[in-house]
């Protein structure tokens, strides 16, 4: 009888350690996850204030502000009058 208890003894150990193990790989993935982004967060927040920027970022170059420009405006979908050429003679 102490053989079966024994074995059941050691079957509820492995099963716990099992579980155990999964906790731990569980909680280690999500702290890397928050450090990590932490850490992203961190630094952008450090690079900004080390550039010291007060204007937007597309505000810093030509090219930056040419692509602002022309992904942010569009062509006029109204419909205009027609145009009256007349001749000037």
């Amino acid at each position: 009888m102490s053989a079966e208890l024994l074995t059941e003894a050691i079957n509820a150990a492995v099963t716990l350690g099992w579980a155990l193990a999964a906790w731990i790989a569980v909680l280690a993935a999500v702290a890397t996850l928050a450090i990590l982004g932490t850490a992203a967060l961190l630094a952008t927040a450090a690079r900004a204030l080390w550039r010291r920027r007060t204007r937007p970022s597309w505000a810093c170059g030509r090219l930056r502000a040419r692509i602002h420009a022309y992904t942010r405006t569009r062509r006029s979908q109204g419909r205009t009058a027609e145009l009256d050429y007349r001749e000037a003679a």
